[in-house]
């Protein structure tokens, strides 16, 4: 057993060491916890790849949150939520009893565990800006499963809280929760942020004598539309993985057949980096579909939706595809959708985009000019991922 500190962000990011382990393949982890008091959207959004690569593994992953004092937002519980991963809230309804535990393990069956024990909650702050100290316990099986058991045991109860002060993460309770005011909005959460950061207008107040220590921000969220530069960038195809066996595909949302060579990455000049969702003869109920509405509202209307363009308006969501093209498993991709109210309705017209992302190159090289494109929803009795399927 070996034991170390992590100290962000002098030595470290919490929000680094995380990923990283939750997309370690030497060791696997089988089985993860992410406890933390509180979470906000944009920490979330950042691990949720990982989290989902571990997921696609067969890794068993649980997140444990609190939401007191106002710092947990709905947006986050609604993108842990969409994870489809065990998810547990917990809250003392008497006051003065907050939920404030950080911790942070991973364990690989047979081979070792690593736990995190710390200040860091599951926020950008926490991850990555903060000034936080977090002790790290590095197990290794066989020879310190004794001693692991016995830690393990120490902090079961935060691990896997139980009683009326826990209850598992749903849709419904979210809902519940914002109608009682319990959990802000990301946007209240800035807004009550700045209220109280806001320099009091007063005379005769003397200087701050602390200075100013530069540290790094965390890293900007994957964009997946690059303007064109001078200088191309050298993109690398992704292989495919071994896959096990087929998934079970939930329900098809919509098809797409012989795609066009701007779907694929094919056509001429720059490329459009992205599949549009147009009707494409789709019918829902034996209705054909309002492309203008369908893919925004009804397929992806439950995920966290931002700002992405002013002229014209434009807005962006991010979630989990499990992607399989000609037979083959390429892994699951947090991908963007984006999509622009002004378009215009109509059967060549569009106003939503899958867009390839870190994809889009291994979608060129494989010409999938022609080829048929399917949508599926989650599989039965998860929210994430969807599923592509090229053939």
């Amino acid at each position: 057993m070996k034991t170390s500190v992590v100290l962000q962000p002098s030595n470290a990011e919490m929000g680094e060491i995380i990923k990283d382990l939750l997309s370690s393949q030497k060791p696997s982890y089988d089985k993860v916890w992410l406890v933390s008091a509180f979470a906000n959207a944009q920490a979330i959004q950042r691990i949720a790849p990982n989290i989902l690569e571990a997921k696609a593994r067969g890794a068993n992953v649980n997140i444990v949150v609190g939401f007191d004092v106002n710092s947990t937002s709905a947006e986050a519980l609604k993108r842990i939520n969409s994870l489809g991963v065990n998810s547990i809230l917990v809250h003392n309804a008497r006051g003065g009893h907050t939920f404030h535990p950080k911790i942070y393990l991973f364990e690989s069956a047979g081979k070792g565990a690593e736990v995190f024990v710390g200040s860091s909650n599951l926020t950008d702050g926490g991850l990555y800006t903060n000034y936080e100290a977090s002790t790290r316990t590095t197990f290794e099986f066989p020879i310190d499963s004794g001693e692991y058991a016995r830690f393990f045991a120490s902090l079961e109860a935060y691990l896997k809280p139980a009683g009326s002060t826990a209850q598992i993460l749903t849709s419904e309770l979210i809902e519940i929760l914002v109608k009682r005011g319990d959990v802000p909005t990301e946007k209240e959460i800035r807004e009550s942020q700045a209220k109280t950061l806001k320099p009091k207008k007063k005379t005769g107040i003397p200087k701050s004598p602390f200075g100013v220590e530069k540290i790094k921000r965390p890293p900007i969220l994957r964009k997946h539309v690059k303007k064109p530069s001078a200088k191309p960038k050298v993109s690398i195809a992704i292989m495919p993985v071994q896959a096990s066996s087929m998934p079970k595909f939930g329900e098809l949302l919509w098809q797409k057949t012989k795609l066009p060579a701007s779907d694929v990455q094919r056509q001429k000049g720059n490329v459009t980096g992205g599949l549009r969702l147009v009707q494409s003869g789709w019918k829902v109920s034996g209705n054909f579909i309002d492309q203008t509405t369908y893919f925004r509202n009804d397929i992806f209307g439950h995920l966290i939706w931002s700002a992405w363009k002013t002229k014209p308006f434009s807005e962006k969501a991010e979630t989990g595809f499990d992607v399989y093209l000609l037979g083959e498993s390429y892994g699951v991709h947090q991908l963007m959708i984006s999509h622009k109210p002004s378009g215009e309705a109509g059967q060549h017209n569009y106003t939503t985009i899958l867009h390839w992302g870190d994809l889009a190159e291994t979608i060129r090289e494989l010409n999938l000019i022609g080829k048929t494109f399917n949508l599926y929803s989650p599989p039965p009795d998860q929210v994430e991922p969807f599923i592509i399927e090229v053939k």
